[in-house]
């Protein structure tokens, strides 16, 4: 008599649980957490999901029930900046930065721009000017390193750039006394819910660039009181500026806490860092918003990018506007409107 051996069956006791919602441009893979073993591990799937869709990953988010990993089917397309016969005017406040970018200042107030040599920060800074004076906004520069942003006192005026300490002093105390008569005006004027432009004012852009090369000037008493001095207004325009449309872009090769504090830096509405950083170089830019995964980094003009109220939680990689220098004549456009 033959005993049948009885074959053991196996059985799915629990299992990893996914869900995911496809848009026209995205899909999101949804890893629910469920308390076992697998709910660790799901949180750490980048490259393998990655690698099943053939997508790059936009964006992780980590909430306490569910790890959202977001992929784009399509890519936002670069800006591709071309010269216009004519001067062009904006009459909103709002600025295209491409990419699938709008930047509102009056809701984000102020920029901050991290970039060492070659990363394209001056291009940007540069594409940045013009889309200001498309807006007929009052443009302050700074530039302590007096190199390309300080060559434009010819055209914007030398009341308007500065390039020494004292200079410096004058040019952020008349944007800071701006902004105080703006706000003298609003309140004998008062509109509930008002802004700048509700009482005809245009906005008002200071351009900081290299800030960190014009702390390091402060070398002795006399030098660190005009640093002190001039601190002490940017401190005011970022945290007083957005209501009166008085903005403040810093630019700087390392944005570290010396140069300017994490509360201060937390202010900035829009922080970018152009080409490649160190994880720490990352922190410094963006604190919190610091992605857990870096995404390659090898387009010159490209980086990551974190604006204030867009529902992102971390920064995205993001391509600045291109400019051909080769067909493009910077100065040219600059007169068409200056």
């Amino acid at each position: 008599m033959k005993i049948k051996k009885e074959r053991k069956r196996k059985y799915i006791s629990h299992s990893a649980l996914f869900s995911y919602q496809e848009a026209s441009d995205k899909i999101i893979i949804y890893a629910i957490k469920t308390g076992d073993s697998y709910s660790d591990r799901i949180t750490k799937m980048d490259v393998e999901l990655s690698a099943l869709l053939n997508l790059p990953l936009e964006e992780k988010i980590d909430r306490p029930a569910v790890c959202e990993y977001h992929y784009f089917l399509k890519r936002p397309k670069r800006l591709n900046v071309i010269s216009n016969t004519l001067a062009e005017v904006n009459e909103s406040l709002n600025i295209n930065l491409g990419y699938g970018v709008i930047y509102e200042p009056v809701k984000t107030p102020h920029i901050l721009i991290a970039g060492g040599t070659g990363s394209g920060k001056s291009i940007f800074i540069s594409y940045l000017l013009l889309e200001f004076l498309k807006q007929n906004s009052s443009v302050y520069i700074i530039d302590p390193k007096n190199s390309d942003l300080g060559s434009l006192s010819h055209y914007i005026g030398e009341e308007r750039v500065a390039t020494t300490a004292n200079n410096i002093a004058r040019v952020v105390r008349l944007a800071v006394t701006e902004m105080k008569e703006r706000y003298d005006y609003m309140n004998k004027n008062f509109k509930y819910g008002s802004n700048f432009s509700d009482h005809g004012y245009k906005p008002i852009w200071v351009i900081f660039d290299e800030m960190g090369a014009f702390q390091a000037s402060g070398t002795d008493k006399q030098s660190k009181a005009v640093v002190g001095e001039v601190m002490d207004g940017i401190k005011q325009i970022i945290l007083l500026g957005r209501q009166a449309g008085v903005f403040i872009l810093i630019a700087a090769q390392q944005m570290r806490s010396e140069i300017l504090s994490t509360d201060l830096r937390d202010n900035l509405g829009l922080r970018i860092s152009l080409g490649s950083n160190s994880a720490e170089g990352y922190r410094m830019v963006f604190g919190s918003a610091t992605p857990e995964t870096i995404p390659p980094i090898e387009v010159k003009g490209s980086g990551l990018l974190y604006m204030q109220g867009s529902g992102k939680e971390s920064a995205q990689y993001w391509e600045s506007p291109f400019v051909d220098m080769q067909n493009f004549d910077f100065i040219t456009e600059l007169k068409k409107y200056c």
